[in-house]
């Protein structure tokens, strides 16, 4: 079964259901008519989940699926822009294969995180958050046995950046996003210059704001933070972070500290852009705990 509805109200059915769709078409144009242009085809499985990712699986040699990952991360590398990464993306989607166990769809889901949390539009933030959670959540699902922690990782940092831009996420959602990052930790907590404990970190201390949503303690999260920055001593955001939360804590001595370590802190590969904003935001703390 399928339905038609009006492109201009693509995401506010997928929100609000099928009961809402005579007043949303009406809403949008009803004054001038009707004009089947407007409206596009979909598949009532889409709709009866709107996280539903899909794919078709491609038929290509193990060389060729090599080649492709290749030139994925190549676009991905530096120097980031929207076009590089989205490229990245679109190869992604065209290299999905059983053959190197979905290797595509962590990469394709890293791509949108990427542009989640750096394009100037919001609108575009939010759409990349929400397709990396679809490619993301295909990702962990199709690793079987085999289970790739990258996997888990890029999916918990879509869900992330979903919750930041849009603001307000439920408990359940941030349990979602602890725990996939939870088995991230189990599996290698290392990742991405310790990431997970970077991510945990950071949400126990700001969800442990508001006891309605805490999906941690502050305790618990400092702990994280502070493990992150003592297992990868070298990446900056690490000092950074734990700064952050030392310095929201009143702990500006510790706070400081750290902060001397982010602006002494070496320059990483492939992430010179993320270092020199670092630099930026510990100058700019760091000045401001001096001067208390």
């Amino acid at each position: 079964m399928r339905i038609m509805r009006r492109s201009e109200s693509l995401v506010a059915h997928r929100v609000l259901g099928l009961g809402a769709l005579v007043v949303l078409t009406l809403t949008f144009g009803g004054c001038r008519g009707f004009n089947p242009d407007d409206f596009d085809v979909i598949d009532m499985d889409q709709v009866a989940d709107p996280h539903n990712f899909k794919y078709d699986p491609q038929d290509l040699t193990p060389q060729a699926l090599e080649d492709r990952m290749k030139e994925a991360d190549q676009l991905f590398a530096e120097p980031r822009s929207y076009g590089k990464v989205l490229a990245s993306y679109e190869i992604c989607l065209k290299s999905i294969s059983e053959r190197n166990n979905y290797a595509a769809l962590w990469r394709g889901a890293r791509a949108c995180v990427w542009i989640a949390l750096n394009d100037d539009s919001k609108a575009r933030r939010l759409e990349y958050a929400m397709k990396g959670r679809k490619i993301g959540r295909e990702a962990t699902r199709r690793t079987g046995s085999d289970i790739q922690p990258e996997s888990h990782y890029y999916y918990a940092l879509c869900l992330g950046a979903q919750a930041e831009i849009s603001g307000d996420p439920s408990r359940a959602f941030l349990e979602h996003m602890r725990d996939e990052m939870k088995l991230v930790e189990s599996l290698n907590e290392k990742l991405d210059q310790c990431g997970p404990h970077r991510f945990l970190g950071d949400l126990y201390v700001k969800s442990s704001e508001y006891p309605l949503h805490a999906v941690g303690t502050l305790e618990k999260g400092l702990w994280h933070l502070k493990r992150a920055a003592e297992l990868c001593p070298d990446y900056g955001e690490n000092h950074l972070a734990y700064a952050t939360a030392l310095a929201s804590e009143q702990k500006t001595e510790l706070a400081m500290a750290e902060l001397e370590k982010v602006i002494t802190s070496p320059k990483p590969r492939d992430r010179s852009a993320e270092h020199h904003a670092w630099l930026i935001k510990a100058t700019a703390l760091l000045t401001d705990l001096q001067g208390k």
